[in-house]
């Protein structure tokens, strides 16, 4: 069998199946003000192919029957999700019917070489409802007793009822697009592709993802404590509206900041390793 009629025959299909997942997925990236970063993906995974095509027009060219095997089982795992009527599931197996059509079509040292960006294509597929609300309430209800801590240090009037928030004469809720997992989802994507850009240590990859995590959680922090401060100067008014979205980017730019800083200092150790 040919290289074009093996193409065919597998990228066809894969495009008839997960073109209508891809569209329902981008339609819910629009929607849904968390998974906004989704656009992102894709162009990032894109760009890292790009940046090695020359080293990728280099690989050896061997594909492998297990490919097929893993294709199985990412359509198994979507006929599962079909089944059951669960989103994620479906789109997940995007992932694997990938990887398996790089093992058939170009084999290990393609799949090696395009490793990274196939899986980074993960950061764009939502999250289950029932998952991301168990991470986003306790997220919430902390980011709620930091900033009441902080607002109290500088003497605010406040009385903290889980995600409420009692200042003066003013009460306002930490809600669930309060709770930092907007920040947390896009910043860790955003710092896994700087991982793999600008360091080759391990340990300086792992640093600069897991510290995007406290990163995230502070400018929200962050955000919070404004608000708060605002709104019992000037009421919840001010607060709301413009200035909430406002000061959503502003803080999302600090978070950027401080995450470029963090990869700007482990290149400094690196390059007194280096010496």
């Amino acid at each position: 069998m040919t290289t074009t009629l093996k193409f065919g025959l597998i990228v066809i299909p894969f495009a008839l199946i997960y073109t209508p997942i891809m569209l329902e997925m981008g339609l819910e990236w629009y929607s849904d003000p968390n998974y906004s970063h989704g656009f992102l993906i894709p162009v990032i995974s894109g760009y890292f192919l790009w940046v090695h095509r020359k080293a990728l027009k280099s690989l050896r060219t061997d594909p492998i029957w297990f490919g097929y095997v893993v294709i199985i089982i990412g359509l198994a795992l979507y006929i599962v999700g079909a089944m059951g009527d669960e989103m994620f599931t479906r789109r997940a197996s995007l992932l694997l019917v990938l990887a398996g059509i790089v093992l058939v079509l170009g084999g290990k040292e393609w799949f090696a070489g395009v490793r990274f960006p196939l899986f980074y294509l993960a950061f764009m597929i939502p999250l289950p409802y029932f998952l991301y609300n168990e991470m986003a309430v306790p997220l919430k209800l902390f980011a709620a007793k930091i900033a009441t801590a902080i607002l109290h240090l500088f003497s605010y009037p406040i009385l903290r009822e889980g995600n409420i928030l009692y200042l003066g004469d003013v009460t306002f809720e930490v809600a669930d697009a309060c709770s930092g997992m907007r920040s947390i989802l896009s910043i860790i994507a955003l710092a896994v592709a700087m991982a793999w850009m600008f360091h080759k240590a391990l340990w300086e990859k792992l640093t600069l993802v897991f510290a995007s995590v406290p990163i995230a959680i502070a400018v929200n922090v962050i955000r919070i404590v404004i608000t708060g401060m605002l709104s019992y100067w000037y009421g919840s008014e001010v607060a709301e509206g413009f200035f909430h979205e406002f000061a959503g980017l502003l803080i999302f730019g600090a978070a950027l900041i401080m995450l470029f800083g963090t990869s700007s200092l482990l290149s400094k150790f690196d390059a007194r390793d280096e010496k």
